[in-house]
């Protein structure tokens, strides 16, 4: 059984959203965006937590924008691939042939009350008193807002009593005898510490005050000792510690604890959760906090891989995304003040762009899912000169939260594909190639058409005599392109980077290469592109706020317009 689309009406962030789920699923999107809302929503029907006065709806649960006010909020849950015996029987009728059920909680802001809803779709529901079925079917979640300490210590004590539950008369039996023996050392122990010179100093002292506060205090004594009075006192207070190559040490810091806390409650998690029996969906919310790099990846493919039961991870980290194919995500985001998932969550048309390029996938960086927009750039001197052109205009990319990010070659589409699909704000730039075609006597306008196939237009035809990028800027063929693909965010070069970059600014070009000619200028830059860049780029007279309006900066500021016009 698993959660496959939850539709959220007037709730919160949420006006009218539809958003699918896989398997495992990750959450992200900006803060504010409505993660946690999401996760409440599922938390109404699921999570057996919840109190009555959790469940009741607040005037501040009903959607309110600029051009909505919702009187009635409703989050209704898709359920398939039922199959459990014990999620069949308690939801009875409710499952249909199809092995689908749908819950339904609504809420209507007059009377501030709400009703739950169960049926075997979405047409056929009916009214029910209680959530009943939570016995069977239920969600557990790990919220964001956690004091690690607090959490570990109650997930131990829950822990240490489901496993005193599960135990043997004979393990029982053994454990009381053991038991005993713990109370009579500990009673031994307590009077040695009481016996300690400067421990029975401090508490007489303590003593002779307290008697002269009060005549009630006469036969009441203090004293310092282990922390426990009983045995069960003492165990309940067990704290964990660690050792390091035979040495006891205290707990690490927040990393370490937030690692001990996730361990513990899926530890706890896997004992209550009877996989034969109950149906049990998991919520972590950013389990990065406090974690490097790598804890993060490994931390994320624990959960997806040791968890029992569907999923769901929210995350706001690119090392966490990774461990995550693109049709997996669910990006939220915001659209005139309401909140809404990318492609419906969990999504179809990304499954295709990873079928039909998939090999390259592997090299899509998963800091473009968290990307307010993309620029796309052939390589890694792109890159480099973008970066320096960007800070040069004084446009910064984190705080606008862009992303450069070089394809390794012309592959655009794949890229394109999976950030339409998230509903990403892209740009591209590419050269202006010229090809021959294969055992043919033509060329062909490889780089306009490169991005004619992308932006879905008719391509040019062949040329049976050889020609060059800069006789396609003189046939005014790039200026017909460019005015159709700039519109698109598709920019064409005018040749490539190098042969443009000395057009618009030959002075810098010819003061790093040493070369008073275009040719040899370009040539002296293309023979070791990267680390020439970026020498380039580094050089005191490399002023590139010369290029502001040039066509070199214009694919820049034309993600930089998109961004605003979106925001």
């Amino acid at each position: 059984m698993k959660i496959s689309t939850v539709k959220i009406l007037g709730f919160r962030n949420f006006e009218n959203a539809t958003i699918k789920f896989n398997k495992s699923t990750l959450l992200i999107g900006s803060n504010d965006i409505g993660k946690t809302n999401l996760i409440y929503a599922l938390r109404l029907l699921l999570d057996k937590s919840f109190s009555e006065t959790d469940l009741e709806p607040r005037e501040t649960d009903f959607h309110s924008s600029a051009d909505i006010n919702s009187d009635i909020f409703s989050v209704t849950i898709e359920f398939t691939d039922i199959v459990e015996d014990a999620a069949i029987s308690i939801l009875k009728g409710a499952v249909s042939d199809n092995k689908t059920c749908v819950m339904k909680y609504q809420a209507t802001k007059k009377d501030l009350d709400y009703q739950l809803f169960v049926g075997f779709d979405e047409n056929n529901l009916s009214p029910i008193n209680s959530r009943f079925y939570l016995k069977f079917i239920n969600l557990k979640c790990i919220d964001s807002q956690r004091d690690l300490e607090k959490f570990i210590n109650k997930e131990k004590r829950q822990l240490l009593k489901l496993s005193q539950k599960l135990l043997s008369d004979d393990e029982q039996a053994e454990d009381a005898d053991l038991l005993e023996e713990i109370g009579v050392d500990l009673t031994a122990l307590n009077e040695k510490v009481s016996q300690l010179i400067y421990v029975y100093q401090s508490t007489s002292e303590l003593n002779s005050e307290m008697k002269k506060l009060s005549h009630e205090n006469s036969n009441y004594d203090i004293q310092l000792d282990a922390g426990a009075i009983g045995v069960n006192d003492f165990i309940d207070r067990l704290k964990l510690s660690a050792s390091s190559e035979g040495n006891r040490m205290l707990l690490g810091g927040d990393g370490r604890n937030n690692q001990i806390l996730i361990a513990l409650w899926k530890a706890k998690s896997i004992r209550e959760h009877d996989v034969d029996r109950e149906v049990v969906f998991y919520v972590v919310e950013e389990p990065e906090a406090h974690l490097h790099p790598h804890q993060q990846r490994k931390l994320a493919r624990y959960l997806v891989d040791e968890l029992p039961g569907q999923s769901i991870i929210t995350s706001h980290s690119p090392q966490i995304a990774v461990s995550f194919s693109p049709n997996s995500i669910i990006r939220l985001l915001s659209r005139n003040g309401k909140t809404t998932a990318a492609s419906n969550g969990c999504s179809g048309c990304i499954s295709e762009s990873i079928d039909d390029f998939g090999y390259r996938l592997s090299i899509l960086p998963a800091e473009a899912f968290f990307s307010s927009g993309v620029f796309l750039v052939e390589g890694p001197s792109e890159k480099l000169f973008y970066e320096s052109l960007a800070y040069s205009l004084k446009i910064d990319l984190d705080y606008l939260n862009i992303s450069i990010l070089p394809v390794d070659g012309i592959d655009f589409e794949v890229y394109i594909n999976v950030l339409k699909a998230l509903d990403i704000p892209w740009t591209m730039r590419t050269d202006n190639d010229v090809f021959k075609v294969s055992k043919r006597e033509e060329w062909r306008y490889a780089g306009i058409n490169r991005c004619m196939k992308i932006a879905g237009l008719k391509e040019y035809g062949n040329q049976t005599k050889a020609f060059t990028p800069e006789e396609i800027v003189e046939w005014n063929d790039w200026q017909v392109a460019s005015d159709k693909l700039n519109q698109l965010g598709i920019f064409l070069a005018k040749h490539d980077l190098e042969h443009d970059l000395y057009d618009e600014a030959p002075e810098i070009m010819r003061a790093y290469s040493g070369s008073e000619n275009r040719e040899g200028a370009v040539k002296y830059l293309q023979k070791k592109k990267a680390s020439r860049m970026r020498e380039l780029l580094n050089e005191p007279n490399a002023d590139l706020k010369t290029l502001k309006n040039g066509e070199l900066s214009r694919p820049l500021q034309f993600l930089v317009d998109k961004i605003k016009e979106v925001n």
